[in-house]
């Protein structure tokens, strides 16, 4: 019976969030913003790396967004899906660089990063 107690839980904890089955990266962690993991980033697309891709970040206070990558000559974040209920949107995000090794996703992800708090901030605003 305790065993079915804790799996109850466990289902009502993780069943709120959005993307809870998918790996949080924890090494890229930023002042509290952690990329997580969608596609393998380390299953490469081009010889230079993985080129695109999806992930998600989660902010300080747990809630999640989710980003749609693609390699770009600058920094981008654009609205995919506005706010709504279990996550703060959806983005499309561009990463500088092609991801080959951990360095890689954390430098892209501290790159994005401003522009991710900006439409956290905005998103906390809006409720």
């Amino acid at each position: 019976m305790m065993k079915t107690s804790i799996l109850s839980r466990l289902k009502q904890i993780f069943g709120r969030k959005v993307y809870h089955r998918n790996p949080l990266i924890l090494e890229t962690e930023t002042d509290g913003f952690i990329y997580g993991e969608i596609t393998d980033h380390f299953d490469f697309d081009e010889e230079e790396g993985c080129t695109f891709g999806d992930g998600f970040v989660q902010a300080p206070n747990g809630s999640r967004a989710g980003l749609i990558w693609a390699v770009s000559d600058e920094p981008y974040l654009k609205t995919c899906i506005e706010p709504e209920d279990g996550r703060w949107g959806v983005y499309n995000v561009g990463f500088v660089k092609p991801i080959k090794t951990m360095d890689d996703l954390k430098c892209n992800f501290k790159t994005v990063l401003p522009m991710i708090k900006e439409a956290y901030n905005k998103a906390e605003r809006g409720k």
